[in-house]
């Protein structure tokens, strides 16, 4: 086993470790750490999601909402502010002043991957930014159509023909995930690229038009409950509980121990999800109460059974955690680097 797999092991279970001491904490006010509803009662906190309204980034923002304006004893105003892949709005939050109460919801995996690949238009670190938390972090999984005659990643990795994979373009989410899988296990690809959205890419591998799509879960359940894609692969450590007949990545040997520590640090990747930020320049005090708040609102019961019923599960972790994730991530293996360079 390869150190880098040593080393991914050590750090999901850190992260376990994490999220069970958070939820044993008292968040909201009652132990040590300075009060959140003390220094932003009756303040409005603008909570920026960088996408259209109507996606799963938006879901989880309005669904979070109500729970940090009780644990905070702020008004939560949920703003969309589209453009770029999500570079617009992350930019103006790094760039926020010190009492600026901006927070946002981000696409991490596509800060990270944008960042190590030093992609045009990304006007921050993400080692600067001021983490709050980690809301989710749902593991891709690799679709087909349901009448498609792959039965297995396995098919995949065997075929003679390049796997035509779709994504809305170079960077994203769906660009990122086949470019890495299919370098990593050896097989031939290409991936077609122009779709408006992730739907209309799903619905050119439907309508048989190309073979698989690579999304997060949550992304893709209601096509795969509809009956219209099939999930062949997590790529994940461990079954999802939302689709747990569905194969991990790990049940298809990867072909060298080069191959390997680059599907460890994809996963890695995956695991930074979706998290919430603020500027590096917000005041050190702003910041602690901001983190309270949130691991408050994420231990809210009503939130919780809200995103359940949405199928958007929370997989909450402290600001210094993510922080730390998102720094071990950047400092991948020149290899897995190379890869994500080569996907934009």
């Amino acid at each position: 086993m390869s150190t880098r797999n040593n080393t991914r092991r050590r750090t999901t279970t850190r992260l376990g470790a994490v999220v069970t001491a958070a939820l044993l904490m008292s968040a909201c006010g009652s132990g040590g750490g300075s009060d959140p509803e003390a220094l932003f009662e009756g303040e409005d906190i603008d909570l920026v999601v960088p996408y259209e309204p109507g996606g799963g980034y938006d879901a989880y923002a309005r669904a979070l909402a109500p729970a940090l304006e009780e644990c905070l004893g702020a008004t939560l105003v949920v703003r969309n502010e589209p453009g770029a892949g999500g570079l617009v709005a992350s930019n103006r939050t790094a760039a926020a002043g010190p009492r600026d109460n901006r927070i946002q919801i981000v696409n991490t995996v596509g800060l990270v991957s944008a960042q190590i690949a030093e992609a045009e238009g990304a006007q921050f670190d993400l080692n600067d930014l001021n983490w709050l938390g980690r809301i989710s972090s749902p593991p891709n999984v690799l679709v087909v159509a349901q009448d498609s005659p792959v039965e297995s990643f396995q098919d995949l990795v065997d075929s003679a023909d390049p796997v035509q994979f779709v994504a809305q373009g170079p960077g994203a989410n769906d660009y990122i995930g086949p470019n890495i899988l299919a370098q990593a296990y050896e097989f031939p690809y290409e991936i077609i690229t122009g779709f408006a959205g992730a739907p209309e890419a799903r619905t050119a591998v439907i309508a048989g038009n190309a073979d698989a799509h690579v999304l997060p879960i949550d992304s893709q359940l209601a096509a795969i409950e509809a009956g219209d894609v099939r999930p062949l692969v997590t790529v994940a450590e461990e079954p999802d509980p939302l689709l747990p007949d569905t194969p991990t990545i790990y049940e298809t040997e990867p072909p060298t121990d080069e191959a390997r520590t680059i599907i460890d640090n994809l996963i890695a990747l995956g695991e930074t999800g979706r998290g919430l930020m603020a500027s590096p320049q917000m005041e050190e005090d702003r910041v602690t109460a901001l983190r309270e708040g949130f691991q408050c609102a994420v231990e809210d019961a009503d939130t919780v059974a809200e995103l359940e019923d949405q199928q958007r599960p929370l997989d909450a972790l402290s600001g210094a955690d993510t922080a730390a994730l998102v720094a071990e991530v950047l400092d991948g293996p020149e290899g897995f680097r190379e890869l994500v360079v080569d996907s934009y």
